[in-house]
């Protein structure tokens, strides 16, 4: 007997960005860039990930996604899943433009 697809439970405001690199902060000390490979009601799935921890850079997050751009994202997860509820806003990298 076949199985039938899953739904797609993408948000409609963030079906463009899946499969992209997007850039991803949050209201806490973390910001996370990868791409873009799910979404629902709840999380954000990204894999190829670079989770950065503000307090132990000495990088903004402003600053340290600008640097992204230029050289590129530092993968340091596979995966990783962001709580909506704690997401100030998303962006496409390619969108941030260079100091």
């Amino acid at each position: 007997m076949p199985t039938e697809p899953k739904p797609d439970r993408t948000p409609e405001a963030l079906r463009e960005l899946l499969g992209k690199t997007i850039v991803v902060d949050t209201d806490s000390h973390y910001m996370y860039l990868g791409v873009l490979i799910a979404a629902d009601a709840q999380y954000l799935t990204l894999s190829d990930v670079d989770v950065h921890e503000v307090t132990a850079a000495t990088l903004s997050k402003e600053r340290y996604a600008h640097e992204a751009r230029q050289i590129g994202v530092r993968k340091n997860r596979d995966a990783t899943w962001i709580n909506l509820g704690r997401v100030i806003s998303i962006s496409r990298l390619e969108d941030i433009e260079a100091f």
